[in-house]
């Protein structure tokens, strides 16, 4: 893995090194790849298909009632019962609901058994569920087939659809509930026969809509949790549609909005075909080491050691908690990690100055065992904003900083950490009266002020008020950055406060109405451009554990009643 902050010595050796490791995963897949896997049908009448970026068969079509009623009429299965049935009518070619994780298990086992035991497949053959990553393959996600995508496709590619990247879907996309979905229609108020909608590249049916569909994939926890792909009959929520949405439910639940599809795998093929492209792209990383050493680019011996870790410079130190004044309403305050705040005018609290940094975030991991994700695939200095942070994160951060300050003597007794809430947001970027009774309400509900500015001299912004995606604002816009910058880079508020219009976008501590599940997501950010996304007013909403590589976080200091 390339590291962050290196010396200069050592910086055309990682650039070397990032483009030995993109190379070799650029590497051509070994011959005889999925995509030349024949077609096939089982004994079932289910027709399967290769996907590219798999070594398996999928399913054309979600599994439907036909072919869980052979499972249940063979008699070796009790967990469910026969005469569970949904409130709505269905035919045999619709997909089967009410059907929990074991249910799905059960039969690609028993599917497996039966056809093993008839010789008409292999020892070595047999059914099972989708894991995540073949699932990704399968909504056409671009990152199961190029690993060197760039940031901005990343980025794109999280807010993608099976069908591309139009909102509302276009026509024949996939059976939604179309009632909550403007401009869009499919004329099937529950689940609808399997093949009904357009397939996707590959051929397959109904990955968007439908019946949610388990895969195999489960978190370990207390209370054991599934994973749901591709969104149901019953849901209309963007978010919830995109490719890359994972639903994270009991394993146990039974729903009328829940079903799954089969994948066929011949386990040697896989092995044989993951043995021959990781020895191919060894070759490859072997053969172009070889090629820069021999030209004398760069010493082998200098590789080795930066592949150990060695010739790093250090990160942003902390500052000695004693020669820094504790926090108190209604003054600046600088807390060791080099976090800055300011007071916010009407208000008790101070507003953190600018958005958290990666060293900040770093110094949490190392103290917390807390995983830092991955960070964008261009440089990230200690003082860029840390992405790829969940709310439920954040606010893991907010309780520990809260727990080291008041041990530091920087925080009075009742005061702590906390994120923004949707009101204070807006008040520090220049809303403090804002209308609406939530944040939905709020949204939009002002187009006149940007966190930079006002009125019809606000736009475009004047230079470096913000970072944006600017080449697609306006030619006469420059930030000066092409992804995220060191934060406080640019143009501060009246109130001194940085980043509120871009550089990140930003979690806030409210629940979005009528989600409990999603939270409030504020400011555009380095990919941003459209000029609606960018109001003060503008809101964002996204389930608490999702990761974004333009989602960051500020805190704020409460004092407390």
């Amino acid at each position: 893995m390339c590291r962050r902050s290196v010396s200069a010595f050592a910086l055309p050796l990682i650039s070397f090194l990032c483009v030995l490791a993109a190379s070799a995963e650029d590497a051509a897949p070994p011959a005889g790849g999925p995509a030349s896997q024949a077609a096939m049908e089982n004994s079932l009448g289910m027709k399967f298909k290769p996907v590219a970026g798999t070594t398996v068969l999928f399913s054309v079509f979600e599994t439907r009632v036909s072919d869980f009623d052979a499972f249940l009429k063979a008699g070796t299965y009790h967990e469910r019962a026969a005469t569970l049935k949904p409130h709505f009518e269905q035919t045999p070619d619709h997909p089967v609901v009410y059907v929990n994780l074991q249910d799905a298990i059960a039969f690609c086992n028993w599917l497996t058994q039966q056809e093993q035991a008839s010789g008409r497949i292999k020892i070595n053959q047999g059914y099972r569920l989708p894991t995540n990553k073949e699932w990704d393959a399968a909504a056409g996600l671009a990152s199961t087939k190029s690993k060197d995508l760039s940031t901005t496709a990343k980025v794109q590619e999280s807010l993608s659809f099976v069908w591309g990247d139009q909102w509302p879907p276009p026509p024949g996309a996939g059976n939604f509930q179309s009632s909550e979905i403007p401009g869009y229609k499919d004329d099937y108020p529950f689940t609808a026969p399997v093949g009904k909608f357009n397939p996707t590249r590959d051929g397959l049916y109904d990955v968007a809509g439908n019946v949610w569909q388990w895969t195999m994939d489960m978190r370990l926890s207390a209370n054991a949790e599934g994973n749901l792909r591709g969104g149901s009959w019953a849901y209309f929520r963007r978010q919830c549609l995109t490719s890359a949405y994972v639903y994270r439910v009991p394993t146990s639940l039974r729903a009328p909005t829940i079903g799954f599809r089969c994948v066929f795998e011949d386990k040697k093929r896989t092995a044989e075909m993951l043995a021959a492209e990781s020895a191919a792209e060894m070759r490859e990383l072997k053969k172009r080491e070889d090629e820069f050493t021999k030209k004398g680019t760069v010493n082998k011996a200098d590789v080795e050691r930066l592949m150990k870790g060695e010739g790093e410079t250090a990160s942003v130190g902390p500052l000695d908690p004693k020669t820094l004044a504790a926090a108190a309403p209604g003054k600046t305050f600088k807390q060791p990690l080099r976090l800055e705040f300011a007071p916010l005018p009407g208000s008790k609290i101070l507003f953190g100055k600018t958005e958290i940094m990666l060293s900040a975030w770093e110094a949490f991991s190392k103290a917390t065992g807390r995983k830092v994700e991955p960070q964008p695939d261009f440089t990230s200095s200690p003082n860029h904003p840390v992405v790829s942070v969940s709310w439920d994160d954040a606010t893991a951060f907010c309780a520990w900083l809260t727990e080291v300050d008041h041990k530091n003597g920087l925080l009075p007794a009742g005061a702590r950490y906390r994120l923004p809430r949707d009101t204070e947001w807006s008040a520090a970027a220049g809303l403090p009266n804002e209308p609406g009774a939530d944040p939905a309400a709020r949204h939009l509900a002002d187009k006149t002020v940007f966190p930079w500015g006002a009125g019809d001299k606000a736009w475009p912004p004047p230079s470096l008020s913000v970072n944006i995606d600017a080449p697609n604002v306006t030619p006469a816009y420059h930030d000066n950055f092409a992804k995220t910058a060191p934060v406080g880079s640019m143009e501060p508020t009246k109130d001194g406060i940085h980043d509120l219009g871009g550089n990140v976008a930003e979690w806030c501590e409210d629940a979005w109405p009528g989600a409990p599940g999603e939270r409030v997501i504020r400011g555009g950010s380095w990919i941003t451009s459209a000029k609606e996304a960018l109001y003060s007013s503008a809101r964002q909403h996204q389930s608490k554990t999702a990761t974004r590589l333009d989602l960051g976080f500020r805190i704020v200091v409460d004092f407390g009643s």
